[in-house]
């Protein structure tokens, strides 16, 4: 098979050996591993994303996070198609490869993406830090601590300092609460997924995000998958999914 109908996938950059580490790619990583569809990635870093996708004519993304115009994951499809945003790319690869299905449940996919929100925000003083300063690829971290710096109105240093520790774990813990509910509470059936057995894109947004905080260091991944046992059960049942991970 030609790259040329080879899905293409632009995920950012870490410092050697590369491989996939944030968040939001990891979601669409998961949905094409778990459906077996052939990809390539093509590595970009926060300095270069918005100057590589605008030069091959993606169209910009007003609302993009953080007011970027530009972001990943996007792909573009076999037939040149690009595609923008976790949710649309992942609802766009069901239509286009349904088997194996994943379910795409509304309430239960809601409930798991606010209960991460919830986690995610009160532990970035602990990881954005980690993230500067083990993770991106070098080049790219003056330009990473100073829009964060905007961002935050502080250095990460500082905002480490102000917000991190334990202090930011105990913050998050409204969060863990309703994440445990979601993996425990929704069950269909039996199983490891929030629904039972069945994998919805509700757990690939929790896995995501797991997968991520590992990635980023592995103590936090451990701390994270030790809150609770529903939760290294879903991760557990999702590493096939991670082995392709460039």
């Amino acid at each position: 098979m030609s790259n040329t109908d080879e899905l293409t996938l632009w995920d950012l950059a870490r410092r050697d050996p590369c491989s996939s580490w944030s968040f939001n790619p990891w979601k669409i990583r998961l949905v094409l591993n778990y459906k077996s569809i052939p990809y390539r990635t093509e590595w970009v870093d926060h300095r270069t994303i918005s100057p590589t996708l605008k030069s091959l004519g993606v169209a910009p993304n007003t609302s993009g996070q953080g007011g970027s115009e530009y972001t990943v994951p996007t792909i573009r499809l076999p037939d040149g198609t690009y595609i923008r945003d976790s949710a649309v790319i992942a609802k766009q690869l069901e239509a286009i490869h349904p088997d194996p299905p994943l379910v795409f449940d509304s309430e239960t996919q809601l409930k798991a993406e606010q209960a991460v929100g919830k986690i995610a925000r009160p532990l970035m003083p602990v990881f954005m830090p980690r993230v500067a300063r083990d993770v991106i690829t070098e080049s790219s971290v003056p330009f990473f601590r100073e829009t964060r710096a905007k961002a935050f109105g502080m250095s990460l240093e500082e905002l480490e300092a102000a917000r991190g520790g334990e202090q930011a774990w105990e913050a998050a813990g409204a969060g863990f609460q309703e994440l445990r509910a979601v993996l425990t509470e929704h069950k269909r059936c039996e199983g490891p997924f929030i629904l039972g057995s069945e994998v919805s894109y509700g757990d690939f947004l929790v896995v995501a995000f797991t997968e991520s905080l590992r990635r980023i260091g592995s103590d936090l991944g451990e701390r994270f998958l030790n809150v609770d046992e529903s939760f290294r059960n879903l991760h557990e049942a999702c590493k096939v999914w991670m082995q392709k991970d460039t």
